[in-house]
């Protein structure tokens, strides 16, 4: 960053300097300046003059290039890879510090008013992932009108261990249509274009954690003290104490319709307590399996999962686990019959893991992406995201048994 403005700065000295050699120029002309001789009239160097002293300086002046030449391309020859690869380093960096203000929040370093979009406001300021305001529609509900709804954003620091780079700019480009993701490139009537696009895909490359992490951040996800089951916990007690205090006010009202007031809640924070308490429960008595899957693949196998707060009676239920939504539905069968007998065990788990298929030639490519096969003519949408980067052999089996049983 330093060279550009150094760069600048001389750029700025080059034109101070031609402007005022310019202006001297203009400035200093005769209105009747002297005639000079014509060039051809000039008494120039006598011939022994011509062929000692000025002939000498040539050949040293020639000596001299040719010795720069001689040593400068070898030497030229020497850096350039080294050259390109800083050039190339220096590509991936500026783009990785344009990334970073669109991603950036007011929260962040990074943050320009003028140009960031603020990523960071949902999916959180190290890309570990977050909550977005939304409003479900009435027809989303089931109570004929719409609720406000936190949407738990997906961690982006692992996203490129679920997707490839070109699934990454699907999404930042058109969105997830139904949910707070808007689609952020000019294809998918957003305001960006391809360049901004890469920018920040290049910044989401950056901050990834690798496998290891990836896999730790899916255990903490589950098992940590703010993960699923002590979530679950602590929404029990959040219903608890919201029901206390509906009792409370009830028992302090004195109006008519303040009593009617802390009736209705007290109803709704019964029903929410209901709820946290099945959840609860549904969770105690979860296989590992089944954890596994309500982390990385209810949120688009299950409809509602992504938004469902069990303290809320007015946030509908999720609806059946791997039942469908922006995913296709896995119950009743449909898994089976998309991967039958033994073999669909192994050709399911090839692919939810990472499915290869080899070319004519031996090679092995990613069977990744639209129109790709899998199973029992199946054909993909692209949209699909892959596990073997982010969980191990043994998760991905657990998550396929639980599958298979729904």
């Amino acid at each position: 960053m330093a060279l550009r403005p150094a760069l600048i700065l001389l750029n700025l000295l080059a034109i101070m300097v031609i402007a005022g050699i310019v202006a001297y120029r203009v400035l200093s002309i005769r209105r009747n300046p002297d005639r000079n001789q014509p060039q051809n009239l000039t008494p120039f160097a006598q011939d022994p003059t011509l062929e000692t002293t000025r002939l000498e300086r040539v050949l040293r002046w020639a000596l001299i290039c040719s010795a720069v030449l001689a040593v400068g391309l070898p030497i030229y020859w020497l850096l350039e890879p080294a050259r390109q690869k800083a050039e190339t380093t220096g590509f991936d960096d500026r783009a990785i510090e344009r990334g970073a203000v669109l991603f950036a929040n007011p929260a962040m370093k990074a943050y320009d008013p003028t140009k960031s979009l603020q990523c960071a406001n949902c999916h959180g300021v190290d890309g570990g992932g977050g909550g977005a305001s939304f409003v479900l529609p009435a027809t989303q509900t089931g109570t004929g009108r719409p609720v406000q709804v936190t949407w738990q954003a997906p961690a982006l620091n692992t996203v490129l261990s679920r997707l490839t780079p070109d699934q990454v700019t699907q999404v930042i480009t058109f969105g997830r249509p139904g949910t707070p993701m808007a689609p952020w490139g000019i294809d998918g009537g957003g305001p960006k274009g391809v360049q901004a696009i890469s920018d920040l895909v290049a910044y989401l490359h950056s901050i990834q954690l690798g496998d290891q992490g990836a896999n730790a951040q899916i255990d903490k996800a589950i098992n940590s003290k703010t993960g699923l089951k002590a979530a679950a916990s602590q929404d029990v007690t959040t219903s608890r104490d919201n029901l206390a205090a509906a009792q409370a006010a009830l028992a302090a009202a004195t109006s008519a319709v303040g009593k009617a007031t802390a009736t209705t809640a007290i109803v709704a924070a019964q029903q929410a307590l209901t709820n946290s308490q099945n959840w609860e429960d549904t969770l105690s008595n979860a296989s590992q399996g089944q954890l596994l899957f309500d982390v990385n693949c209810a949120r688009c196998h299950t409809k509602g999962w992504s938004y469902f707060d069990p303290t809320k009676s007015s946030i509908p239920l999720p609806g059946l686990a791997g039942g469908g939504a922006f995913g296709p539905s896995l119950r009743g069968g449909t898994v089976l019959g998309q991967f039958p007998g033994e073999t669909g065990v192994g050709q399911q788990i090839a692919w939810v893991t990472n499915p290869v298929t080899k070319q004519p030639d031996g090679t092995e490519i990613l069977a990744i992406g639209p129109n790709k096969g899998y199973g029992t003519r199946g054909i993909s949408s692209g949209r699909m995201p892959h596990f073997g980067s982010l969980l191990t052999a043994e998760q991905i089996k657990a998550i396929v048994e639980y599958e298979r049983g729904l």
